[in-house]
């Protein structure tokens, strides 16, 4: 006969599983509560500064057209050095003044010949005259060319540090003979210093942004633990429209301020 077999269960294994049961009770609810601490509350930032451009730069050119390049040559040296003159009297140093571009082009134009009727009058070996008309169409007609020519051109670019020098030099450079002046470039020369105090301010609204979110959800905010720059400061200059010049000609400027911005991304934890 089988007998059956009864294995008891001691106290000492329910009692294992019961304060196995209760670590995983409280281990859940403390991970949830830890993955709820590191999402933390996570905001962006903008900050803006207004500066005023005190870096101008300006180029004008010169331009002759004639038959023989030495005598244009001449008259765009000229009027350069009149341009040149003009800069250093208003104490604008040397380095900052760039006269060495020169161009030439040759010019070539051909011109239509059109014959209508026209009539050729001829003497004979006998002393006879006769005459011979010919009359052509549109589609018969003759091109010739023109002599060429040559444009010389010279650029001089300028960089100002005062607005106020650059209406004193358009004012000046009236009678010199200018043909040519391209839009004023405005810019700020320390751009960085303005961009590190824009990312100052972008960081602090970050994080009165932040207080405000932890403040209108009852959380404490706690530490700062991330931050990002996401703007770089890819300061570009503004540019003016181009003028053109007259013996009336007189420029005052007025120049506004600029913003320089900065943003950040930021991270606090929750207590």
């Amino acid at each position: 006969m089988f007998k059956s077999l009864t294995i008891p269960f001691t106290s000492a294994v329910v009692t294992r599983g019961i304060a196995m049961s209760a670590i995983l009770l409280f281990t859940l609810p403390q991970q949830s509560f830890a993955n709820t601490q590191a999402s933390g509350i996570e905001v962006r930032g903008q900050g803006s500064v207004l500066a005023e451009p005190d870096v101008f730069s300006l180029s004008v050119s010169i331009i002759e057209k004639g038959h023989f390049t030495d005598k244009i040559r001449a008259i765009v040296d000229h009027k350069s050095n009149q341009v040149v003159d003009v800069a250093t009297n208003l104490g604008i140093k040397s380095g900052n003044i760039n006269s060495a571009r020169v161009s030439l082009r040759v010019i070539k134009e051909e011109v239509g010949v059109n014959l209508q009727g026209v009539e050729v009058i001829q003497t004979l070996p006998n002393h006879q005259k006769s005459k011979l008309t010919i009359d052509t169409n549109s589609s018969n007609n003759f091109t010739t060319t023109k002599p060429q020519y040559f444009e010389l051109s010279r650029n001089i670019t300028i960089n100002f540090s005062d607005i106020k020098d650059y209406d004193q030099f358009l004012n000046s450079i009236i009678k010199i003979g200018v043909h040519r002046i391209s839009p004023l470039s405005m810019s700020i020369g320390n751009s960085d210093k303005y961009y590190q105090q824009a990312l100052s301010l972008a960081i602090d609204q970050a994080k009165a942004k932040a207080v405000q979110i932890a403040k209108q959800t009852e959380q404490p905010l706690g530490k700062l633990i991330y931050v990002q720059e996401t703007s770089n400061n890819h300061y570009r200059p503004v540019y003016n429209a181009s003028m053109k010049m007259s013996d009336s000609f007189e420029h005052s400027s007025q120049v506004g301020n600029q913003a320089i911005n900065a943003s950040v991304l930021v991270k606090y934890s929750i207590d």
